[in-house]
């Protein structure tokens, strides 16, 4: 298993899993199975702004971050990565972190990359087969 990402979908339902039922429960089969194969699980410091906004699901998504989530810098690499792939997607800044996201994965060399929004990461992806998109 290569690196598991997280895109913001990802951790918030990984920080709310009652509310989110069968999706937290794969997402944390995923976890469970990177765990078992020491592969590390990594989100993009863009995904914070997206996840934390300054409510009481702060501290739940802190708490998942604590539990051996590293979070990568974005660095001017990987947001020209992510402009590039923004542009040739076809699609507006409004998919600026999904582009991010997915960025990351390419400049790590790939990744398995866990959301709830396969459509749009997919489609930032298609050129990248060592990009692999796990909905949930």
């Amino acid at each position: 298993m290569p690196v598991v990402l997280l895109d913001t979908e990802a951790l918030s339902v990984l920080a709310s899993p009652k509310e989110r039922g069968a999706s937290a429960r794969r997402a944390q089969a995923i976890l469970q199975a990177a765990a078992i194969r020491n592969a590390p699980v990594r989100t993009s410091a863009a995904v914070l702004v997206e996840a934390c906004r300054g409510h009481a699901r702060d501290t739940a998504v802190t708490r998942i971050l604590n539990q051996g989530v590293d979070v990568l810098p974005v660095d001017r690499g990987t947001a020209r990565v992510a402009a590039r792939i923004l542009n040739e997607a076809n699609l507006d800044s409004c998919s600026a972190i999904d582009a991010i996201v997915v960025a990351t994965a390419i400049r790590l060399g790939g990744a398995l990359i866990v959301t709830s929004d396969p459509d749009d990461l997919s489609r930032l992806a298609m050129d990248h087969p060592d990009v692999e998109i796990q909905p949930l």
